[in-house]
């Protein structure tokens, strides 16, 4: 069986327009997950904006709840690997933040992979990290 030159037009010009409607859907589609993720951001803020009233609530002063937040804080400094050194390298691979050393001596050991999420990172894929107050 044949296809006549007409019918082959035909279907390449169904197929174009078939494309093009899977572009438009994905487009519309990767918007509305950039909102999504927007929005979650958003609760996670509000969720920890309303985490804060409780503690200033409950608390029987507001000096309690600075020094819990000041001790959150330097929690979130602190490298998750080691748990003593301050974060000070980034992996470019996954954007996780560690220490220097404990990268450094993931690199040499032949680990190379992120101690959180198992991406594995050359030695071109960490990077000193500076934070400034």
């Amino acid at each position: 069986m044949m296809l006549s030159v007409c019918d082959s037009e035909k279907y390449h010009a169904q197929m174009k327009e078939a494309q093009q409607v899977v572009a438009e859907k994905t487009s519309a589609l990767e918007a509305e997950a950039y909102k999504t993720k927007r929005l979650q951001e958003e609760i996670a803020q509000l969720r920890r904006k309303t985490e804060r009233m409780k503690k200033i609530e409950l608390a029987g002063t507001l000096d309690e709840v600075m020094m819990e937040e000041i001790r959150e804080y330097k929690e979130t400094l602190t490298c998750p690997s080691c748990k003593v050194k301050r974060k000070d390298a980034v992996l470019t691979k996954c954007f996780h933040v560690f220490c220097w050393d404990c990268l450094r001596t993931r690199y040499e050991t032949r680990q190379r992979k992120c101690p959180k999420c198992n991406a594995a990172f050359g030695a071109n894929d960490y990077h000193r990290l500076y934070l400034s107050t």
